[in-house]
């Protein structure tokens, strides 16, 4: 007959025993990613770098760049820091390439004619270069009759056609940024010639630019500062005249947010979500680097269609 002590024993031992024996082990399963980067088609992963090349660069891949970049992402499981090496490869390579002189050229060609379309209707250079000839002949004109007032507001008109025009190398040599692009677009005849009159102005600027119109306060000191050059306060800054709003406007928090609104617009067809909007607008305010934006756009599975 046990005693109770050596019973409990016993007992302790047992019990140690069975939990010991039931303790859970991890497995690993290897290669085992999330469904969102494996089991994914062939097909749709190059629909995806079909999509990458046309939205970045504006034309569709080669078929060695497919399949080379096909296979880089196959290799490396869809992962995010490949699609977005892929990605960052098309906006920063400047390696000389037959037809577009890089993938950087190409990538900002497309940026520019993006923001003509959306301020400008599109218009070519080659309507733009004939404007500044136009003038560049009245100029002439005016300098030979010695107009000289009329001489200068010419001058002034083909600076603000060139500043177009130029907005393209001086975005590639990176010594602007890309909502100083949008400023030289809507500073411009024939920006002016769209929308007559400062009321249509000042409207289709805040559209254009901010993704909304004016508050009517915003409208009001606008005008003033354009129409009648009288000194107004616009996003906490004061201005008199039509070059001051221009650029007070392009350097303001509410561009910075429009500019996230155009990518997400442009990319994926929607507007940003209050969530993505308040986790990108602190950065991109203080580094205005729309590259970031439309490349974290594009690395997303919503992006890739691999949901």
């Amino acid at each position: 007959m046990f005693r109770p002590v050596a019973f409990l024993v016993l007992v302790t031992v047992a019990c140690t025993l069975i939990l010991s024996s039931c303790k859970k082990e991890t497995i690993v399963v290897p290669d085992n990613d999330p469904a969102s980067t494996i089991n994914i088609s062939r097909i749709k992963i190059e629909n995806y770098v079909q999509r990458i090349f046309i939205d970045v660069i504006g034309r569709e891949p080669l078929e060695y760049e497919m399949t080379e970049n096909v296979e880089r992402l196959q290799a490396d499981s869809l992962k995010r820091s490949k699609r977005m090496e892929i990605v960052l490869e098309l906006m920063n390579d400047e390696t000389f390439r037959e037809g577009e002189e890089s993938y950087r050229a190409a990538y900002i060609l497309n940026l520019y004619n993006l923001a003509k379309i959306r301020c400008m209707e599109g218009v070519s250079d080659g309507y733009i270069q004939s404007r500044i000839n136009i003038a560049f002949s009245g100029a002439l004109r005016d300098s030979l009759d010695g107009n000289w007032d009329s001489y200068y507001r010419r001058l002034n008109t083909i600076r603000k056609y060139q500043a177009v025009i130029d907005s393209r190398q001086h975005l590639f040599d990176r010594k602007i940024k890309f909502h100083h692009v949008f400023g030289k677009m809507i500073n411009n005849g024939i920006y002016d010639e769209i929308n007559m009159n400062t009321f249509n102005f000042v409207r289709a600027a805040f559209d254009e630019l901010l993704w909304r119109l004016p508050t009517e306060e915003e409208f009001a000191n606008s005008f003033d500062m354009i129409e009648n050059e009288i000194p107004a306060q616009l996003f906490n800054l004061m201005g008199s005249n039509k070059e001051d709003f221009v650029k007070i406007l392009i350097h303001s928090p509410a561009m910075a947010e429009g500019l996230i609104i155009w990518a997400f617009r442009i990319f994926l067809n929607r507007d940003p979500s209050p969530l993505e909007m308040a986790t990108y607008l602190p950065d991109f305010i203080q580094s205005s680097e729309i590259d970031h934006i439309i490349s974290e756009i594009i690395v997303t599975d919503e992006y890739a269609n691999f949901r």
